[in-house]
């Protein structure tokens, strides 16, 4: 495999690794620290959470995971800069609900 192909396969794999680690950080919050916020929310009802709305939380293993995702934002940010890789070229390989990824 090529350089290039390698480096944006390897970006993909981080976004979709961010993702699984944001949704059990959300889990873990609104199971724990955050349990209050579900009671406003009906069966269906849906909110785009973003990590600002769990960053502040006390929870270790939240506060953890949270750095995590800032760590690996930081680092997709910089590949794709000093790679000179669009958002859109690192999209399109990512595929269906299930966060796999097109070879």
């Amino acid at each position: 495999m090529d350089y290039r192909p390698q480096i944006v396969r390897s970006l993909r794999t981080l976004l979709v690794s961010r993702e699984h680690i944001f949704t059990d950080v959300l889990n873990i919050a609104t199971a724990g620290e955050m349990r209050h916020v579900m009671d406003a929310f009906e069966d269906g009802d849906v909110y785009d959470f973003q990590l600002s709305h769990v960053e502040d939380l006390k929870d270790p293993n939240v506060k953890k995971l949270v750095h995590l995702i800032k760590e690996i934002d930081s680092t997709l940010d910089e590949m794709k800069t000093s790679n000179h890789i669009p958002d859109k070229e690192l999209c399109e390989g990512l595929v269906d609900e299930n966060n796999d990824l097109d070879d």
